[in-house]
């Protein structure tokens, strides 16, 4: 008798034991979105991009897991005309007594796809706040003519004429090392529309690189600039019907 009720007690336990930790892995938030969204911007002369991306990100806690991780990728493709584009090497630039100089491009069109890091900030149900910021990835684009412009020797437009192209590969330094290629960073609020679509509005930067065809002393290759832009975007939440089943558990 007593063999038989350690064996009931013991069944039970392992019966409890797997609906708690299936229950942990239904309460457990996820998100999972594609999304197609612009940026506009206009300082000096306008610059546009569209793109699309998709994301996943994992909540982090056993509540209300107000915060949650994860990453992506994002495909991008970039316009503008009518830019000056200056020295990238924080180095280069610092042996240059007058600062950095500049390239001058006419037009600028870059398409990067790049993997990205997204962190998720939650409001209330159907209102969160993104962060997301380029880790590498890389660029297509046609060369495009430039004209480079030193302020001690050839400070006159147009300048001496060069061949550039965008740079092909993109890693996003941050404060640590010096960034290449072109790579983003967005902040924006997502609000829920339906059980479906939500509506993305926010803020980006895209740091934009080109490499012309000679090595100009204390200059280098490598020219950049940065673009911040006002962005919107429709997403598709990929696991709604997840999601929707899932917020009948969790707290808000």
């Amino acid at each position: 008798m007593l063999k038989k009720l350690l064996l009931l007690s013991l069944c039970l336990i392992l019966v409890l034991s797997s609906e708690a930790q299936n229950m942990r892995r239904i309460l457990k938030k996820r998100t999972a979105e594609a999304c197609v969204n612009g940026s506009i911007g206009y300082y000096g002369n306008p610059h546009w991009s569209a793109g699309v991306n998709i994301h996943y990100l994992h909540g982090i806690g056993r509540k209300k897991q107000w915060l949650s991780v994860g990453g992506g990728l994002r495909a991008l493709a970039f316009s503008t005309k009518k830019r000056s584009y200056s020295t990238s090497s924080y180095d280069l630039k610092a042996l240059n007594i007058g600062g950095g100089d500049t390239v001058y491009m006419p037009e600028v069109q870059t398409n990067t796809l790049n993997a990205y890091f997204a962190m998720k900030l939650h409001i209330k149900r159907g209102v969160d706040i993104f962060f997301t910021t380029d880790i590498a990835g890389i660029n297509f684009g046609d060369s495009k003519s430039g004209y480079f412009r030193s302020y001690e020797t050839d400070p006159i437009p147009p300048g001496t004429k060069v061949r550039s192209e965008p740079y092909a590969f993109n890693y996003n330094g941050a404060y640590f090392t010096e960034s290449y290629g072109s790579v983003m960073s967005e902040l924006y609020g997502s609000f829920r529309l339906n059980e479906v679509l939500k509506w993305r509005l926010g803020l980006n930067y895209y740091r934009n690189e080109y490499k012309i065809d000679r090595n100009i002393p204390m200059n280098g290759k490598r020219f950049s600039q940065g673009h911040f832009m006002v962005m919107t975007g429709l997403a598709f939440d990929i696991r709604w019907h997840k999601t929707v089943e899932q917020s009948r558990y969790l707290l808000y």
